[in-house]
């Protein structure tokens, strides 16, 4: 037995080998014809392929003679089980490093990450959809298959695509390259460097593996915001006129964006002969970080909608992962590098199915929790949420519970240390929320609409949470009522913001002065109303 597998991977080899030969000679005409072929990186992609090809059968514990086979095995397009998503995930990748001495960081991946990643999401099931794809699902156009997901890259960098086509090829997947036009398409750019060149990216086409958006013009950058040359954000910031000794006008900063965007919507599409509808803030900015012109939030996205029918951001840390049919114009992104295991981030994705309102969760085990910032911890039946040195207060929520509207939850907590802690309600992210507060002395009913924190009804009584003591609290929203309840008693109540008619559950602890305090939750269980 020993020697036939030998011999088998001696004549796997030999064909590899042979089929590699076969294709250069066969190729030679069209070699001679376009410099794009005779780069070492084209050839390099073609091992890459078979290499991948050959790990990824391995991985899946597949049989590596299927390499050889051109027949792909008939899968419907809603998979195995049949089912539809309720929510779309949009992973984002920027460089994918092949230098093995590399140091990971927030914005890249290693190459052996990128694939364990993408095997990982290939083995479970997931597919990869086209930008076509999303924005009918998202529109309630379409029904997409449970397991589905974009896969998106910023920048149109050449290590986005030579790493990572070989890789796409050998898993049936598809890519979305957001590109910056300007760096791309200037007559003078050619193939090599950092930024891919307009031949790059028209092969990059042609292999119906890749689609393009726009990254903006000349915008991936940043302005000055005043005279001392502080530096601001291209799109989110007004810029400084040093000739004029003034910041630009309103008018003009909206001139200069919009301009910026349509110009790089026309190159691509004059260039390429695409439709390019699509677009991607820099930096995930659309005005968030922008210190000189807080106006800026709307006025990016509302430049962006005249110009494109979608665009897509990054998800801040305590947004839900995915995207849900609203037909919002704003995309979430979620941020992929080596800082997240193949592991977790499929746990991510699995973790977002919807959940049913009839729910109960002991925390043995996540069952789609996701911790916002601060510490997180499970294990023994409890789910500890703290905050740190660097964070007043800690958040997890529960993923695949957005679409739930009215129900009401009770959960076992215990407060270590001071500070206070929340259950929210028709939670959407971080700046959007009802939550029911509990601290050692008080309950109150506490709205968060777009970052305004408004507390009300506020109750002074003792919750029975000092000394490390637990209680049981709760809350219960049907409709636009709002109710808190401590040990199954209705304490405080009060209306829903009109802007929060669904949304799932979220626990959050805060102390500004003590950066040690947690929350401990055990025995979590929640109920639909009204069925």
């Amino acid at each position: 037995m020993h020697n036939f597998n030998l011999k088998m991977i001696k004549i796997i080899l030999v064909i590899l080998v042979a089929s590699a030969v076969v294709n250069m000679i066969g190729g030679i005409s069209i070699l001679k014809k376009n410099d794009y072929y005779f780069r070492p990186s084209y050839l390099t992609m073609q091992w890459d392929y078979w290499k991948t090809k050959a790990a990824y059968a391995r991985y899946s514990g597949g049989n590596i003679l299927d390499l050889f086979s051109s027949e792909e095995p008939a899968v419907s397009r809603f998979g195995k089980s049949g089912e539809e998503a309720v929510s779309i995930p949009v992973l984002l990748y920027h460089g994918v490093i092949k230098d093995s001495n590399w140091q990971p960081d927030e914005v890249n991946v290693r190459m052996d990450d990128f694939r364990e990643q993408l095997f990982a999401l290939k083995k479970a099931g997931w597919q990869t959809i086209s930008l076509e794809d999303y924005s009918d699902f998202t529109q309630g156009k379409i029904n997409l298959p449970e397991k589905s997901f974009l896969l998106t890259f910023d920048d149109g960098r050449t290590d986005s695509y030579y790493p990572v086509d070989p890789v796409l090829r050998a898993l049936d997947y598809s890519a979305v390259m957001f590109v910056i036009s300007n760096r791309s398409l200037s007559e003078e750019k050619e193939m090599g460097h950092f930024h891919l060149s307009q031949d790059e990216l028209e092969h990059m086409l042609a292999s119906g593996r890749w689609e393009m958006g726009s990254h903006t013009y000349d915008g991936h950058g940043f302005v000055p915001t005043n005279a001392d040359g502080i530096q601001g954000h291209f799109l989110s910031s007004r810029m400084w006129l040093e000739a004029e000794k003034r910041l630009e006008t309103e008018e003009e900063y909206k001139a200069r964006i919009g301009g910026d965007m349509s110009a790089s919507k026309k190159d691509l599409e004059k260039k390429l002969g695409i439709k390019a509808f699509s677009f991607a803030y820099p930096f995930g900015d659309f005005g968030e970080t922008v210190e000189n012109f807080p106006e800026s939030r709307g006025s990016v996205i509302d430049e962006a909608r005249n110009v494109f029918d979608l665009s897509f951001c990054q998800t801040a840390s305590g947004d839900f992962p995915a995207n849900y049919r609203e037909g919002s114009f704003l995309a979430k992104r979620v941020n992929v590098n080596s800082l997240l295991s193949a592991k977790e981030l499929l746990h991510i994705l699995e973790s977002n199915k919807d959940k049913p309102v009839l729910y109960e969760d002991y925390f043995f085990q996540n069952s789609g929790w996701i911790s916002g910032w601060g510490t997180f911890q499970m294990e023994n039946g409890a789910m500890t949420i703290g905050n740190t040195p660097a964070d007043e207060s800690g958040l997890a929520f529960l993923n695949g519970s957005y679409l739930w509207k009215d129900y009401k939850a009770a959960a076992n907590i215990k407060l270590v240390k001071n500070g206070k802690v929340s259950l929210a309600a028709r939670y959407h992210d971080g700046n959007n929320y009802m939550s029911c507060d509990y601290s050692n002395g008080s309950v109150s009913l506490t709205e968060k609409i777009n970052k305004n924190l408004v507390s009300e009804n506020v109750l002074l009584m003792d919750t029975g949470l000092s000394g490390g003591r637990e209680a049981e609290v709760g809350v219960e929203v049907s409709g636009d009522k709002i109710s808190c309840y401590l040990n199954g008693k209705e304490v405080v109540s009060g209306a829903v913001n009109e802007n929060l008619s669904k949304g799932g559950i979220s626990f959050k602890i805060w102390n500004p002065t003590e950066r040690d305090s947690a929350v401990v939750v055990r025995e979590l269980k929640v109920s639909p109303i009204g069925e």
